[in-house]
């Protein structure tokens, strides 16, 4: 836990920063979330561009273990936020993405009829459907890569077209990734969740309507306000 009065932490290193209990503000992720998130996508990235420059040839050599120790420190990661993290947080939001629910079935029958409801907002949760199943995808994508890479590496080279067909697949999903996070327009602005914590309100309401509305429910009471009016006594924020 970290007690702290506004303004003596950087907002980036907080939970909830001054910003997010602006009304046009919602938290979305924790600072273990956010440096799990990029600690895995560079680890995997470091991994991908080692494997691409070795090609077939996975001789034993700086580069192959590079390769390896990138690969190994994803586990690492997902170990070190487990036990020092809030591991809290980041099993829900786990849970979140990898399991399908009933309301995912709702809002995704809401989503192909458009005409019958094209007067309601689709309540998607935290994650919506696509996002889960590009999860899925990326975990299986990455579950071949070990295991392929390690049969090539046993067998010296031999079985490296199944490596190489796999690495090509997570390039694909990393792509359209990466597409969805920084070049496409209505969900560009989720990544300055997984920057510093938080997102327009605004968007939440369009595009995780359902979620916001429970976030919105468990919200804390409002902090003390001080006599001219500003926000703030002692604020409680888990890393």
């Amino acid at each position: 836990m970290l007690k702290s009065y506004e303004g003596q932490v950087p907002d980036f290193l907080i939970d909830e920063p001054a910003s997010v209990r602006l009304d046009d503000r919602v938290h979305r992720f924790t600072l273990t979330e956010r440096i799990l998130h990029w600690w895995v996508v560079a680890a995997f990235s470091a991994a991908l561009l080692t494997g691409l420059a070795m090609g077939d040839e996975a001789e034993s050599g700086p580069l192959l273990r590079t390769h390896i120790t990138a690969v190994a420190l994803i586990g690492v990661g997902v170990i070190v936020a487990l036990i020092f993290g809030n591991n809290m947080m980041v099993l829900t939001s786990v849970r979140d993405l990898f399991i399908f629910n009933r309301t995912d079935i709702t809002c995704l029958k809401m989503t192909l009829t458009p005409v019958a409801h094209k007067n309601s907002r689709v309540p998607w949760g935290k994650f919506n459907v696509g996002q889960k199943l590009l999860a899925w995808s990326l975990v299986g994508a990455l579950s071949a890569l070990i295991v392929t890479g390690l049969d090539s590496w046993n067998s010296g080279g031999d079985a490296a077209g199944p490596h190489s067909a796999a690495v090509i697949v997570c390039l694909v999903l990393l792509s359209s990734r990466v597409f969805m996070a920084i070049v496409n327009p209505s969900t560009r602005p989720a990544l300055s969740g997984m920057v510093v914590g938080h997102v327009r309100r605004s968007w939440t309401e369009h595009h995780h309507s359902g979620w916001l509305e429970n976030q919105d429910a468990h919200r804390p009471s409002p902090a003390m306000t001080w006599g001219d009016g500003t926000a703030s006594a002692f604020l409680w924020r888990g890393a």
